[in-house]
């Protein structure tokens, strides 16, 4: 489906299916892949490029929202495939690039221990980050795009800003399935870091959200993240740290 008439969503209006996160086309002079799915999706992914009238070779960007096998482990093989210039988040290029394991399970602890062994089982392919991402930073595709660097699910996991179009990318920050909320707890490494990245994101002047996980909102989405902000804001007041 057409988020906007230049950002297409892969896995249609009701996001993501078991072969991965929802995966993302900005639809410029070249193409830019938000995120790749698990390893099964290079196919489709160019099959995609082709239908909307590109070639391989067009993909020139690769944005990963996140490290997460489920969000990067079609990369390796779409890199070989068209030689797209790989983009990630200084936090977050270590596990890209094999320098650090990537984590499994962040809590409970104990469950990250035992499993801690069997990180193949989670693990993507490592790959070079070619352009290293910041906060602020912003990158000449469909008249902008501003990187935010909302950390919580992941230490590097970044939103994708695009003003003209009044759009947030928000990789796993949130994620809305049923409604619009924070990711699993087991996969997210500071719960309390991604409660003050939700608030972040609902000082965007954003009209549109598109989610990793789930179907988009089309319209009026920034009260919705702002209601959800206040919301989150109180419940941990009360609970406190969660790390």
């Amino acid at each position: 489906m057409f988020v906007t008439q230049n950002v297409y969503q892969l896995s249609g209006r009701r996001g993501a299916r078991p072969s991965g996160a929802n995966i993302f086309l900005l639809l410029d002079n070249s193409v830019t892949v938000v995120d790749t799915g698990l390893s099964s999706r290079t196919a489709s992914i160019l099959n995609e490029v082709r239908q909307l009238g590109y070639k391989p070779p067009d993909v020139a960007h690769i944005i990963l929202t996140h490290h997460h096998a489920d969000h990067m482990g079609s990369l390796a093989e779409l890199k070989k495939a068209t030689g797209a210039e790989v983009m990630a988040h200084t936090a977050d290029a270590p596990y890209i690039n094999g320098s650090l394991p990537q984590p499994g399970p962040a809590r409970p602890k104990w469950l990250a221990k035992v499993l801690s062994p069997f990180g193949r089982i989670w693990a993507s392919t490592p790959v070079e980050v070619d352009k290293l991402l910041n906060d602020g930073d912003e990158l000449p595709i469909l008249g902008g795009i501003k990187i935010l660097h909302t950390p919580g699910h992941t230490p590097g996991s970044i939103c994708l800003f695009i003003p003209q179009q009044k759009l947030v990318i928000v990789g796993d920050l949130l994620t809305n399935r049923f409604r619009p909320g924070l990711p699993s707890r087991v996969f997210t490494v500071d719960m309390v870091q991604e409660v003050n990245s939700v608030k972040k994101l609902a000082s965007v002047d954003f009209d549109i959200i598109a989610f990793g996980h789930g179907r988009p909102i089309l319209h009026e989405a920034r009260p919705t993240v702002t209601r959800l902000a206040e919301k989150l804001e109180n419940k941990y007041k009360v609970q406190g740290a969660m790390k």
